[in-house]
């Protein structure tokens, strides 16, 4: 068939980040373009709100624009990702956080951003909690206080979490407002309702013997916290010796048997300048001796450790060194030491969230209290699977370099900073071959300096 005529001008969108020049791939022009007139079919994957996209048709030496409107229901204009800061709550710790943010770049303090609002159902009774976005980060978190009528000892049923985004006049009106927002809700994802607040622990070897267990948690001034002392089931001495060297900001202030009447403790203290030292002495008291065995992991000692308040000008991470001694054990020998670091900080933090920006990333804490602050410290970070997605150096964007070798969905990639950790996931897309490209200039120049074989140019 001969080849098809039609108008040659060139048409561009202007004004959008991320858009598609779409083409069917059995015809090289729509089936209605003529001489007189060209058509081409965009798919716009985002915009900004407030912006009209620009619609440009050069034919040289003429050109025009024109704006392309993109109404949408309101709040729909808005791209918003929703993250979930803690997936279950207690009656000791009764409030779901959930952070917002929009998934464009940084925006103006002058900008009027939207509302979003939360919404917790569970067994026909709701709840709502709203926050503002805020520039620069244009991110914000709903920090909901579940009623204490929703625990019960019953069989647990998840409340489900859904969120709508509305004007920033519906954020000011208060729930009246809010009520109105429930037709443009979607859908979050369940809420555990816990009767019971769930301890997490980090356990390490003091030896083959001997466990020790501290809470996963970054702790504030003036908290404290209790360290276990384990003993596995071939730990079978009468006689037992913890040396425990706290650096300043930390002070063991008690210890107690696990199994009281089982064995018995003794505390020595003694205070530097820089540290203070703590020395435990334990032995199996009355039936207890005779080199029985006990259960595997048994909690037999349990020491009371407290961060001192004052302390704001030392480093994050208070390390505490543990040390293992049995009677009769050669002075010389060379003992086992552990050093623990203890995460202290003045904020309560409870998340790392990276923000994603199209293809920069912003990594932010989030405290309780609904506070966003940026990092102390530089992130670590690394890409699961790098033969499909890169991350750079400085943790700040998210890539494909070129020498990837097949696309995925929910290809992962990992962010940490001191004992937070946190991962986003993206689809990356890869072409089959045989790839169709169109080029705009067909009067193709010879490329020199390329040899072929043999020699030749």
């Amino acid at each position: 068939p001969p080849d098809p005529v039609y108008l040659p001008a060139e048409l561009e969108l202007l004004g959008v980040p991320e858009y598609y020049r779409l083409q069917r791939a059995d015809q090289d022009v729509p089936t209605n373009t003529s001489m007189d007139t060209r058509t081409e079919t965009f798919l716009v994957l985002r915009h900004s709100p407030g912006t009209q996209p620009l619609l440009q048709a050069t034919y040289p030496p003429f050109s025009t624009r024109q704006e392309v409107p993109m109404e949408k229901e309101h709040g729909e204009a808005w791209a918003v990702r929703a993250v979930f800061i803690e997936s279950s709550v207690s009656p000791a710790e009764p409030f779901a956080r959930v952070l917002f943010h929009l998934m464009e770049r940084d925006h103006a303090e002058d900008q009027d951003l939207p509302c979003v609002t939360l919404h917790a159902h569970h067994r026909g009774r709701v709840a709502h909690g709203s926050c503002h976005l805020q520039a620069p980060l244009g991110a914000c978190v709903v920090e909901l206080e579940i009623p204490s009528r929703w625990f019960s000892p019953e069989p647990p049923e998840p409340a489900e979490l859904h969120y709508s985004v509305t004007g920033s006049r519906e954020c000011r009106g208060g729930s009246r407002e809010r009520g109105r927002a429930g037709d443009a809700r979607r859908y979050l994802g369940p809420l555990e309702l816990r009767v019971a607040e769930a301890v997490r622990w980090q356990e390490v070897r003091l030896d083959d013997k001997v466990l020790l267990r501290v809470p996963d948690a970054t702790l504030r001034p003036g908290h404290r916290f209790t360290a276990t002392i384990a003993l596995r089931h071939n730990f079978t001495a009468d006689h037992l010796v913890l040396r425990i060297k706290a650096k300043k900001g930390l002070q063991v202030v008690g210890a107690r048997a696990g199994v009281p009447g089982a064995w018995t403790t003794q505390v020595e203290r003694s205070r530097g300048p820089k540290h203070s030292t703590v020395v435990v002495t334990c032995w199996r008291s009355g039936d207890a001796r005779g080199g029985s065995r006990v259960a595997d992991s048994t909690a037999f000692l349990h020491l009371d450790v407290a961060v001192e308040n004052g302390t704001g000008g030392l480093a994050p991470a208070r390390p505490l060194t543990w040390q293992v001694e049995y009677p009769g054990q050669d002075p010389e020998a060379q003992k086992d030491k552990l050093v623990w670091e203890i995460q202290v900080s003045e904020r309560d933090v409870r998340a790392l969230v990276p923000l994603v920006q199209v293809v920069p990333v912003k990594l932010v804490a989030v405290e309780a209290g609904g506070g966003i602050t940026e990092l102390p410290e530089p992130p670590g970070c690394e890409s699961a699977d790098k033969q499909v997605l890169q991350v750079s150096d400085g943790c700040d964007a998210v890539f494909v370099g070129g020498k990837e070798s097949r696309g995925a969905r929910g290809a992962r990639v990992d962010f940490w900073c001191r004992r937070l950790h946190s991962s986003l996931r993206f689809t990356v897309w890869a072409p089959l071959l045989p790839l169709r490209v169109q080029l705009r200039d067909t009067a193709l120049e010879q490329v020199r300096g390329w040899r072929l074989p043999g020699g030749t140019e």
